[in-house]
């Protein structure tokens, strides 16, 4: 039911605002749905409303709208606040409407999952001296959402791609994925805006850049005639990347002012302040704590995203975290050796399978892309999931996924479903063409619009060469960056 708040100015609404770039309005309404579709953040872990209501005594189904001269009065009040320079026109006016009318039920969700993520992102911007008004770029980017895909293939809360994750240390194989992992990806975000910044001294600036890549704003930058401001830039930036900083101050827009807009928070089933993460010593499966300590597979999937198949490989040189409610952490701790030991069959079967895994991947060069038609193989007597991927001549850890095994065990009689190019008759070969070729050159990658999120449509591909400088390299989610001497800190700015 669509009502009328006081300040309300029936005129300045008498049309639908024909202002956001559609690609724009529709990348973000595609992050916003999959909040709905998604498996990872089920109905029932949103139950509740968090406390504390509205601001105003409005009845549940009210939908307040305002005149154009409070909205702008409200940013204006924000903009004073803050370093980044929020305003209020057309554009932004579009991107309002569809946060606080259209995708309400969204955005109440992503209200409750700030209680749980923006605690840390908060932290780590302070620790990189980042605007604290950054954290409104994951629902943006996300939706709030850790397991978001792109179409491009961007993941996580902070869309990064491959390339540049790796550039930034986070770490991607079939059974890791740390993109997912709301601390590693957090604070390779951080490193990734500091770099940014130090190249274009304006915050937004550097988010038209985390959209579009550094090379498209240096130049929007040279095409305006040397201007830095981002509105003075406008017109010479990607047309999707037009719609992001609007979307972006809409966005922060909406989260100071929820109460005014009758948007209630729901309450999540876990707080960020009441878990902790603990280092892991041995091979560790989820089963192995629910079945040990009593903490369920779900919880833990649920706080640990990054491990995908719920195993934990042995650290080895890297480190290993994860993440537990609080009240299993003394439990875990008084049990460490126990829990490993409790059927460490199952994660040394399942280590296996992955130091497999990562052989055939180094082999394979990559990954099956392209269009397939769908098959299923039953598995005959003497067969395993080897000479399977042999047959077919596909990775081992697309069988894996594809199937979603949880060992590297098959039985004769049980179904695998494999995926082959169209227009392959030879069920026993797979034509080169499904295998993605070799890396580009250090530096290259596949630009991506950071705005599609989940479901989202993808931005032109574009490279950049790996001979340009680190600065000159894309945006997180559009292109690498070329080879970083470190991942530097800049923490105390």
């Amino acid at each position: 039911m669509l009502l009328l708040a006081s300040g309300f100015s029936p005129a300045a609404h008498a049309e639908e605002p024909q202002n956001a770039p559609a690609s724009t309005s529709s990348g973000v309404s595609e992050v916003l749905d999959s909040l709905v579709t998604t498996t990872y953040f089920k109905d029932d872990q949103f139950q509740l409303a968090a406390p504390g209501g509205t601001r105003e005594a409005f009845p549940s189904q009210f939908v307040p709208q305002f005149s154009d001269g409070v909205y702008s009065d409200r940013i204006a009040e924000m903009a004073r606040r803050s370093e980044f320079k929020f305003v209020y026109n057309d554009h932004v006016k579009g991107f309002i409407r569809l946060y606080a009318v259209d995708k309400r039920k969204q955005v109440s969700k992503m209200l409750g999952l700030t209680r749980i993520y923006f605690p840390l992102i908060e932290e780590k911007l302070r620790e990189y001296n980042i605007p604290a008004e950054m954290k409104y770029l994951v629902i943006v980017e996300s939706g709030l959402n850790p397991t978001a895909v792109s179409r491009a293939g961007a993941r996580g809360l902070w869309q990064f791609m491959s390339g540049t994750g790796r550039m930034y240390g986070l770490q991607s194989s079939s059974f890791i994925e740390d993109r997912y992992d709301p601390y590693k990806a957090t604070v390779a975000a951080c490193e990734h805006l500091r770099d940014l910044y130090d190249t274009f001294g304006d915050w937004f600036l550097v988010l038209a850049a985390y959209n579009s890549g550094a090379g498209n704003v240096k130049k929007a930058i040279r095409a305006s005639g040397g201007a830095y401001d981002y509105w003075q830039i406008w017109p010479y930036l990607p047309q999707e990347t037009r719609g992001y900083v609007p979307a972006f101050i809409a966005v922060s827009y909406v989260m100071n002012y929820h109460k005014e807009h009758n948007i209630r928070p729901l309450e999540p089933g876990t707080l960020y302040t009441e878990t902790e993460r603990v280092p892991i010593k041995s091979a560790l499966t989820f089963e192995q704590l629910q079945e040990t300590i009593g903490v369920s597979a779900e919880d833990l999937r649920f706080l640990n995203p990054q491990y995908k198949v719920g195993l934990i490989p042995s650290p080895g040189s890297d480190s290993r975290m994860l993440r537990l409610p609080k009240r299993y952490v003394d439990p875990f701790r008084q049990r460490e050796q126990e829990i490993y030991a409790y059927h460490a069959d199952r994660a040394r079967e399942r280590e296996q399978l992955y130091a497999l895994v990562r052989e055939q991947e180094r082999q394979d060069g990559g990954e099956v892309t392209g269009t397939r038609a769908r098959k299923t193989h039953v598995v005959r007597k003497g067969e395993t999931l080897a000479t399977v991927a042999r047959r077919f001549q596909v990775p081992v850890s697309q069988l894996i996924q594809w199937n979603n095994l949880k060992s590297g065990r098959v039985k004769p009689g049980q179904s695998l479903v494999i995926f082959k190019a169209k227009g392959d008759s030879n069920s026993g070969k797979a034509t080169s063409s499904r295998i993605k070729g070799k890396k580009g050159k250090r530096g290259e990658a596949k630009v991506s619009s950071s705005k599609a999120r989940g479901k989202g449509k993808g931005l032109a591909k574009s490279k950049v060469s790996g001979k340009k400088k680190a600065k000159e390299g894309k945006g997180t989610t559009k292109k690498g960056k070329t080879a970083r001497s470190g991942a530097r800190k800049h923490r105390g700015r």
